[in-house]
């Protein structure tokens, strides 16, 4: 089977999807790639992809990927901001693994949707985009959230705890870091004298001091100018977020009625000085 191959198309196709890449690549690293150098590295792997078309290499499949890995990184040290340090390295292995990824998408384009070429590149660029969007919101919203345990005596409870430098709750006597978990989740640990106190007062209906371990703390949130939240002393409180862990004693927690977490991710807010 015979391709019949216009090098300047081809010099230009590759030119244009080197460019999109390195710009990828720049964004995923943070870094920022001036445009001429960006051409200059484009420009390079282009006629790298044209020489072993050209020449002979082509006809061996295993010299040809690594002709290709090595001008991927030719590539990658032109752009690089930095040259001679890791940077142009880093570079060259997500430049690879990024022409693996967008190769396959502008070629879905290409294969089954029939776009013309420019227009595939244009979507594949904007379609990996958005996947890398996703991915970013998705990591961010689980950076900050904890695997917690929380005992009193001898009981335990395990539950998902958001780590909010938007939660100053404080008691203000003793101005102790308070925490806050679903009410659903604190009743786990307590008896049932224990909750019956605590429906009483969510409900309204008690006077005077509380019994027990309970007290008052008041606070203040966005749409609601002042309230009082019911909050007791647990033994001991574990948070641990990858190969970390923090343990802390006698930590103060406070009982919120309603979820902490309307998508259900977390059920306890945690206090920032939890990490001092």
């Amino acid at each position: 089977m015979y391709y019949e191959i216009y090098l300047d198309v081809y010099f230009l196709e590759n030119l244009m999807l080197n460019f999109l890449i390195l710009q990828f690549a720049g964004i995923i690293q943070k870094e920022t790639f001036p445009i001429t150098r960006k051409l200059l590295a484009s420009m390079t792997g282009a006629f790298g992809a044209c020489m072993i078309v050209v020449l002979p290499i082509h006809k061996s499949r295993i010299l040809s990927v690594a002709c290709s890995i090595i001008f991927c990184f030719l590539t990658a040290y032109a752009a690089g901001k930095k040259r001679g340090s890791r940077s142009w390295r880093q570079t060259g292995c997500a430049f690879c693994i990024l022409s693996l990824l967008l190769g396959s998408i502008w070629q879905i384009f290409v294969t089954y949707l029939k776009l013309p070429f420019w227009l595939a590149a244009a979507a594949g660029y904007a379609a990996a985009r958005l996947i890398w969007k996703c991915w970013q919101r998705e990591k961010f919203s689980t950076k900050y959230i904890y695997d917690v345990t929380l005992q009193k005596g001898t009981d335990r409870i395990f539950l998902k705890g958001l780590l909010d430098s938007g939660n100053q709750l404080t008691e203000p006597v003793t101005d102790r870091p308070v925490h806050i978990v679903d009410y659903d989740e604190i009743c786990r640990l307590l008896s049932e004298a224990e909750i019956q106190e605590l429906d009483s007062f969510l409900n309204m209906e008690i006077s005077g001091r509380m019994q027990g371990n309970f007290l008052y703390i008041p606070y203040h949130s966005v749409g609601e100018s002042r309230g009082v939240l019911p909050a007791m002393t647990l033994d001991s409180m574990e948070i641990k977020h990858g190969e970390s862990a923090r343990n802390t004693k006698k930590v103060l927690v406070a009982v919120s009625r309603e979820a902490v977490s309307s998508g259900g991710k977390y059920q306890m807010i945690l206090h920032p000085r939890i990490l001092e």
